[in-house]
């Protein structure tokens, strides 16, 4: 192993035992609108991140990224983005893909840079002075009927916000009581708890399975326990070639 593996090696070690333990904490106080000892928590990670990427070949990209990010979050410090339900998901967003762009740079070599873009873009539109002061939904629904199935393909790729939770909440509680729903995912990269949440909630009387989950969702649909409500499948035809059965009663 070279002197340039083992600082790779040494670093994601940091990464999973320390770093990633110290960003969930500061997540979930920012999920809890605890914003403030929410920023304190992150910065310290996230600083580290940013300095030893910079110093690792090939992880520039990395530390470019975490440089951005942490310009955003100085920004909400300080007050001079506001700290709204929008602004701040996209600091969790942000963050959150801190951990996946190293994890490409790992594993690919390169980091996508089109999802990094989008998020960079993102991140400017809310620091710039004509951040828009409301936001509508960047998500839509093709809702389908198969097998007695209400199927919802969601065209979106991320769901954080209400207004993107209520476009999806109302369509599933549309179904009527014991009907079967399944949302296909597949374009979806990320969806946030409080979205989950509210299709556990609507599971109460329907069965509700999802498809087609990226990574960053599985993670946080098996994290919280939601596959005790909800029926997780690989794909849609995976559903109605295997597990397409009437609710048990």
């Amino acid at each position: 192993m070279g002197e340039d593996d083992a600082m790779v090696e040494e670093f994601f070690s940091e990464v999973n035992d320390k770093y990633y333990p110290q960003v969930l904490e500061g997540l979930d106080l920012l999920e809890k609108q605890e914003v403030a000892p929410g920023i304190e928590i992150l910065a310290r990670p996230l600083h580290t991140i940013k300095g030893v990427t910079g110093f690792m070949s090939g992880f520039e990209g990395a530390s470019h990224f975490t440089h951005k990010v942490e310009d955003y979050l100085k920004k909400l410090q300080s007050g001079e983005v506001e700290p709204s339900e929008h602004n701040v998901t996209l600091l969790s967003l942000g963050v959150n893909m801190i951990f996946t762009v190293i994890e490409q740079i790992r594993d690919t070599g390169a980091a996508d840079a089109a999802e990094t873009d989008e998020m960079l873009e993102l991140l400017r539109q809310a620091s710039g002075p004509a951040a828009a002061a409301t936001v509508s939904s960047g998500i839509r629904l093709e809702a389908s009927q198969r097998d007695g199935v209400l199927v919802l393909k969601v065209l979106g790729r991320r769901i954080h916000l209400q207004p993107e939770r209520e476009v999806l909440t109302r369509a599933v509680a549309a179904a009527p009581q014991g009907g079967r729903v399944l949302l296909d995912l597949s374009g979806v990269l990320t969806m946030g708890s409080a979205a989950w949440e509210a299709l556990a909630a609507l599971a109460e009387g329907r069965e509700i399975a999802v498809a087609g989950m990226s990574f960053d969702c599985r993670g946080v649909f098996f994290a919280w326990g939601l596959d005790r409500a909800l029926r997780a499948f690989a794909t849609a035809e995976d559903y109605f070639q295997t597990a397409c059965q009437p609710v048990q009663q």
